[in-house]
């Protein structure tokens, strides 16, 4: 044996020649490696003018001298360096870091828990990676205060990222609560770890909490005919010209729109469909700077872009409720128009709805009654024929007044035809709008006797 088992310190040999050179060695690594000091254990390239206190741990990918080393200790001896392997339990004080560290017999590691640094893993009752680096396993964990109040800290790197408290079973996901994605709070939950819903979110700035899965707590639709379920112009879909209505409430963009629907499954291939949204329906005299949620499900085709007054945003497809979160412009006053296009081609979508807000909320369907009165403010079609039948003095007028279902937005524009006359005298049918809820159709006698007249094709428009 030529060295000792433990510190690796050379032995004299019998009859050795110079036998204080031997033993000088020896005295010297003896002194470096009782209370071993370096200098660190991140420096990969040996200093341009080591002394001979110079000692170092050497990092993964160290070059030079240091090159192919890994974890060893490099002592300067002599003029030159020398490398020992470390053996399980050799202690070793870093002084760049201030730290007490540990060969474990793969690595080097702190080895107190009063670590100023801390120790890269700890394990309870349980082993700690990489990815979980502190793993506590027992009944219960306690974090007390010391004297006064205590707070458990989750900190995370930008908005983007997730500081968060997740609930598991079997290792499995199914409650999370945290900033999950951005800076507001949510709670979430899931059946089977994979799906996950959203249960309760709170804005960061103004507190505003939200239920999206929760329909008696979601918020209303600030748009008509969402679903474009209702169709008095009877549209049977394909290209609209552009500012042309089509569906109740939707009209084409500056340059047209081709649409269909199926079910309620909107296929928008070109163009824009355009909204107006009447801030005084709503109680408002502006929507401007109010945060606005347009929200749309089942996406799909590519992204949607979306035009709220003058600012603009899109909706990324895929399943689910998708959104995007608009704030109109202090110059965004007056009906404020709704913009969707497809950013590339064809998108298909159902359900289109704004809200106040920064969330995106369920949708939930206003009763259809209600629908048609809300849709009827802006265009009303009467669905039969109207019949005027008297007896009449020649030039006598024969009339009627009709009265609209709803109070319409503004003086309605009107148009209508005439069918099945008898006695009427040429160019006198007309239908005359009174006010905003009344009209009147009238025709007058062309002789004496019984005047007939139908009146059909009826509607009345006031849209914005």
């Amino acid at each position: 044996m030529t060295a000792t088992p433990r510190l690796s310190l050379p032995l004299l040999a019998a009859g050795q020649a110079q036998k204080h050179v031997t033993h000088n060695d020896a005295l010297t690594r003896l002194d470096a490696l009782v209370h071993l000091t370096v200098d660190s254990r991140s420096a990969g390239t040996p200093p341009a003018v080591p002394s001979e206190l110079s000692a170092f741990i050497i990092p993964p990918g160290a070059t030079g001298a240091f090159a192919g080393r890994t974890d060893q200790i490099a002592l300067f001896e002599d003029g030159g360096w020398i490398f020992l392997m470390p053996r399980p339990g050799w202690q070793a004080w870093v002084a760049d870091e201030a730290e007490h560290n540990l060969w474990t017999g793969s690595e080097w590691r702190r080895d107190s828990p009063l670590s100023s640094l801390g120790a890269s893993l700890w394990g309870v009752n349980g082993t700690a990676d990489m990815t979980t680096r502190f793993v506590v396993q027992a009944p219960a964990s306690l974090f007390n205060h010391d004297g006064a109040g205590h707070q458990l800290k989750l900190n995370k790197a930008a908005a983007g990222e997730t500081a968060s408290l997740l609930f598991q079973d079997g290792y499995s996901g199914r409650a999370e609560i945290g900033l999950a994605g951005d800076d507001d709070l949510h709670l979430k939950v899931s059946g089977d770890g994979a799906a996950w819903t959203e249960a309760l979110t709170v804005e960061r700035s103004t507190g505003e909490v939200s239920l999206p899965a929760t329909l008696w707590a979601s918020a209303g639709n600030l748009l008509l005919n969402g679903d474009l379920q209702i169709n008095q112009r009877g549209f049977a879909g394909g290209a609209l010209a552009a500012g042309i209505y089509g569906f109740d409430r939707w009209k084409a963009g500056s340059v047209g729109a081709t649409i269909s629907v199926a079910g309620y499954d909107l296929t928008l291939s070109a163009g824009a469909l355009v909204q107006p949204v009447e801030p005084a329906l709503w109680g408002l005299s502006s929507f401007a700077g109010l945060p606005l949620t347009l929200s749309v499900e089942g996406l799909s085709g590519g992204a949607l872009a979306v035009t709220v007054g003058s600012v603009s945003g899109s909706i990324t497809a895929g399943t689910g409720r998708r959104s995007v979160t608009l704030t109109p412009a202090v110059g965004d006053t007056g009906a404020l128009p709704v913009r969707l296009a497809p950013v590339g081609p064809a998108v298909t979508l159902r359900r289109i709805k704004l809200e106040f807000g920064r969330r995106a909320s369920a949708w939930v369907p206003r009763p259809a009654t209600l629908e048609e009165l809300l849709c009827a403010r802006y265009f009303w079609r009467f669905e039969s024929s109207l019949s005027v039948d008297a007896y009449q003095a020649a030039g006598g007028a024969v009339g009627h007044t009709p009265m609209l279902p709803a109070r319409m937005r503004a003086t309605p524009s009107a148009s209508f035809a005439v069918s099945g006359m008898v006695n009427v005298a040429g160019g006198s049918p007309a239908l005359t709008v009174l006010s905003r809820r009344e009209a009147r159709v009238s025709v007058t006698a062309s002789a004496v006797g019984r005047v007939q007249a139908a009146f059909g094709s009826i509607a009345f428009d006031a849209e914005l």
